[in-house]
């Protein structure tokens, strides 16, 4: 024991400046650590959360200042929490009433969050307890612990079923647990189970969300962390797979905002599937990576220092009750004592990213900029054979729409996995794309699916990712994700950012069927503006920007046709609570959900326009037919223009140049 913290780390603490941003962080971390130990339990009477969710951070933060402080107050606190968990029944440490029970008991993820929790405690400060206590401590962690995580990984790999962010977690339970008991065979499996969980990512992404890439990540690298403090050798493990995340997460990040007036500013990301709106990585991941890959992967490093200055810039920031699972991201002790050896910050734009990233996960994430970008345009569009599937929605052919700081066109994010709610947020119905209606029902979307042991599951293929001249054309084939009767369902994005993008649709059947067309637009806290032009033409406006989205063209079978707009509402999210009823769940309204049907037909295609400029500006923007019969959208000097129309299949385009692009969809 005494391996989780180095003396010399704790000693360059102490003589960091005053105004440097290590000691910063420290004092954040210490005004949290002592206001959540104020009364003598673990579940402080302003929380909203069960103990398994509050453990582990409040032990780590609490052994820390102990460590660091010599305070004996909260040093007492700590013991009578470690005893408590230690004495508690084995059934307690399998987590809520909701986790699975059987025969040969299995750990869950709260086993593996008590277990770090008391492991925190008797490794950093051993001090406060008898030895008759830590022979207590240390049967209790190998008994209720250790051997309950190993069973959960052990059946993962033995099953080859189902595997995902859990088992990173309790891999880190199990691991962290041996290190602490000093059981050579276990750290050694835990070796081999850590390189297998680093499969699971993909060269730049993660198959899950990017929040539950952070939750797996968060205890991937801590696992990694602990083994090479006790004299792993970094050879042995992997820590490059997730450093490859560090360009997903810089690109997801859209810009700092208060979240009510007058209030601090969150950060807000791309949040695709199960993700919340208000996501940073776990500061203790940043500095991980920044720290340990600075030499082998410096861009990464850099990447990853450049984040947490810029979604940390006010390190009190809170919830902090949220941190466990990764669902409002803080740091721990490790940001604290890793940020001197980390590298220098350097942002996406100063490192050479370009505006524009592909990730085999399927995302492609388009901005006209890196500093203070106007639009931001992220798509759900096919993808490359994923590892990993969890948590996913069915929003393929889906993307979403940010205009200056305004989330215009949103993904719904998620909630309490226990409420109706969250079924609905996971529909296609409430995502910015199409669905399709056989014999009067919705044909919905197949489960998108991975395993990294069977390399099964459905494909969502992406046609196309390139640029003609200064316009982005993306198509997606999600044809396999329907079955019969379609056999073809496309969406074509074509962008010329920041003012201009078409979205093509175009969808065949063996029989007759209906596509709808759907958008849902953030009326947060009301703060959407709608004006309704005609059935065909909306015009949304949001804290000072606007978007003009037209319906500019329906066919079916060969003709133009008319489609009817129909109007609902739904819900978006701020972040994840495990709780119902909670603070982040969004309520029904926040989302003004507006649909395109047309009628029947074994031909469906269907142009939208989207022009996005302020409230003011976009009035100048123009949409018309031209005489040839292209969707035209013009700028407000009407020097400059880009068409389209759909011929034989194929998207045919043109600019003010008179050339003329094809489209092979």
């Amino acid at each position: 024991m005494g391996f989780f913290i180095r003396e010399e780390e704790l000693e360059r603490l102490r003589q960091a400046p005053k105004d440097s941003r290590q000691i910063t962080f420290y004092r954040a971390l210490k005004k949290r650590g002592y206001k959540n130990t104020q009364a003598d339990c673990l579940v402080q009477p302003e929380d909203t959360q069960e103990w398994y969710h509050l453990c582990w951070e409040r032990l780590s933060d609490a052994a820390f200042l102990c460590r660091v402080e010599q305070d004996e107050k909260i040093g007492k606190w700590l013991h009578t929490r470690v005893m408590e968990i230690v004495r508690m029944e084995l059934d307690t440490w399998i987590g809520p009433w909701y986790r699975e029970r059987g025969p040969v008991p299995k750990g869950a993820l709260e086993t593996a969050h008590i277990t770090l929790a008391v492991c925190e405690a008797v490794d950093i400060c051993p001090f406060l307890f008898s030895e008759e206590e830590k022979k207590e401590i240390l049967v209790a962690l190998r008994e209720k612990g250790m051997i309950l995580c190993r069973r959960y990984c052990q059946a993962i790999e033995e099953e080859q079923n189902h595997i995902n962010n859990w088992f990173m977690v309790l891999l880190n339970g199990f691991g962290t647990a041996a290190a602490v008991l000093g059981e050579q065979e276990e750290i050694r499996q835990a070796v081999h189970w850590a390189r297998l969980a680093g499969s699971l990512y993909n060269r730049n992404d993660y198959g899950e969300t990017v929040q539950y890439s952070n939750y797996a990540t968060l205890h991937l690298s801590h696992l990694n962390e602990i083994l090479l403090r006790v004299g792993v050798a970094e050879e042995e493990l992997d820590l490059n797979c997730y450093a490859g995340l560090m360009e997903w997460y810089a690109a997801s990040f859209l810009y700092q905002k208060p979240l009510d007036k007058g209030g601090k500013s969150y950060p807000r990301s791309v949040n695709f599937g199960d993700c919340a709106a208000l996501f940073r990585p776990s500061g203790d991941v940043l500095a991980h990576i920044s720290s340990r890959r600075k030499e082998t992967m410096p861009r990464q490093a850099q990447l990853a220092a450049w984040l947490l200055e810029t979604m940390y810039p006010e390190p009190e920031l809170g919830p902090d009750e949220l941190a466990s699972f990764g669902f409002f991201n803080q740091f721990q002790y490790y940001t604290v004592l890793m940020m001197p050896d980390m590298a220098e910050a350097v942002s996406p734009g100063q490192i050479g990213l370009p505006a524009t990233l592909s990730f085999e996960g399927g995302q492609i994430i388009s901005r006209d900029c890196w500093e203070q970008p106007k639009v931001v345009v992220a798509i759900q569009a096919g993808y490359h054979s994923l590892n990993v599937t969890s948590h996913r929605h069915m929003d393929q052919n889906s993307f979403q729409l940010a205009i200056g700081k305004e989330r215009m066109l949103i993904d719904p994010g998620h909630c309490c996995y226990r409420l109706r709610t969250q079924r609905e947020a996971v529909s296609e119905l409430s995502h910015n794309t199409f669905s399709i209606k056989y014999q009067g029902k919705l044909l919905m979307q197949r489960e998108v699916r991975g395993n990294i042991f069977k390399r099964e599951g459905i494909d969502n293929r992406q046609i196309c990712n390139y640029f003609w001249k200064s316009v982005q054309i993306v198509a997606s084939d999600a044809t396999r994700l329907y079955g019969d009767p379609i056999t073809k369902a496309v969406r074509v994005w074509i962008m010329k950012l920041p003012h201009e993008m078409f979205v093509v649709d175009m969808v065949t059947a063996s029989e007759p069927v209906v596509l709808c067309t759907h958008f849902c637009a953030n009326n947060r806290d009301n703060g959407l503006s709608v004006h309704q032009k005609t059935q065909d033409r909306l015009v949304l406006r949001r804290g000072g920007q606007a978007l003009k989205l037209f319906n500019a063209y329906s066919g079916t079978d060969g003709r133009a046709t008319e489609t009817k707009l129909t109007f609902d509402w739904t819900a978006m999210h701020d972040y994840y609570h495990p709780l119902p009823n909670q603070g982040g769940q969004g309520k029904e309204g926040s989302v003004c959900r507006y649909q395109w049907d047309g009628p029947e037909g074994k031909e469906q295609i269907r142009i939208h326009t989207f022009l996005m400029d302020d409230s003011q500006a976009v009035k100048g923007w123009h949409v018309y037919y031209t005489q040839d019969s292209f969707v035209r959208m013009e700028s407000p000097d009407r020097n400059r223009f880009l068409d389209a129309k759909v011929e034989m299949g194929r998207v045919i385009l043109r600019d003010e140049t008179e050339e003329i692009h094809v489209v092979e969809a």
